[in-house]
């Protein structure tokens, strides 16, 4: 017996090292594809809040076009605040080209930041209205607009930004305001 024990060759202990690599292995690639899916799932969430920013952003902006903030007007638009070259707190005059859709365009310093309440979001969303029509009623007594509006939003970290555009017309006579929207992806 014990001749046979001695002819032994360690078949067994280079078996089980190699099953052991393959485990090891198995487990790290587990490991990885786990770790991948996290990311994935965590850069969608962030998404979904910077689009759901984005949609407050749009919101807001619509309900400051129809109030009665005295820096809105939206029967005095003509001597208001779209004039000029430079967008003002967020209210831009109409260019050829969109000042905001050049790369250098500030939307902080530049941008129009409205209320919205988001606790995930990194920075409140940023807002640019532009008046693209301003048409006089035929009596005097109101005025047609159309607004293009811009937002910007940002999600759980600064590299996830969302911009959603809409197109308002807000319709005033006689104190009565009628609005129309359409979202622009």
């Amino acid at each position: 017996m014990m001749r046979h024990l001695s002819r032994q060759s360690g078949l067994i202990l280079i078996v089980s090292l190699i099953l052991l690599l393959i485990l090891t292995l198995l487990t790290l690639t587990a490991l990885q594809t786990s770790t991948l899916e996290v990311k994935m799932r965590t850069n969608d969430l962030s998404r979904s809040v910077a689009f759901q920013a984005a949609e407050s952003g749009l919101r807001a902006a619509e309900q400051f076009i129809t109030s009665s903030d005295p820096v809105f007007n939206p029967i005095k638009l003509i001597a208001g605040p779209f004039q000029g070259t430079d967008c003002v707190a967020g209210l831009c005059p109409l260019t050829m080209t969109p000042l905001w859709s050049v790369s250098t365009f500030n939307w902080i310093s530049k941008g129009r930041a409205l209320s919205v309440n988001l606790s995930n979001s990194v920075q409140t969303p940023r807002t640019v209205i532009e008046m693209l029509s301003h048409t006089p009623s035929s009596d005097g007594n109101g005025v047609e607009a159309i607004f293009r509006i811009t937002t910007r939003a940002w999600g759980m970290d600064s590299n996830t930004v969302v911009q959603l555009q809409s197109y308002f017309s807000l319709k005033s006579e006689n104190s009565r305001r009628v609005a129309w929207r359409e979202i622009v992806n």
